[in-house]
């Protein structure tokens, strides 16, 4: 994953099933695992989403 290139995909939105960007980030950090982890807003729906993890 390139976190500095905005149009990366980070994954899908949990309510609408559009795709997230780098670009609709709010806020990036590392888990307890050291995995990157993000929380965006949807540009579709405007939802707070957790990208990477979508159902």
């Amino acid at each position: 994953m390139a976190p500095d290139n905005p149009e990366t995909v980070r994954g899908t939105c949990s309510f609408c099933g559009d795709i997230v960007t780098g670009r609709h980030a709010i806020i990036e950090y590392e888990t307890d695992s050291g995995r990157p982890g993000v929380w965006a807003e949807c540009p579709s729906c405007g939802e707070v989403v957790d990208p990477t993890h979508a159902q």
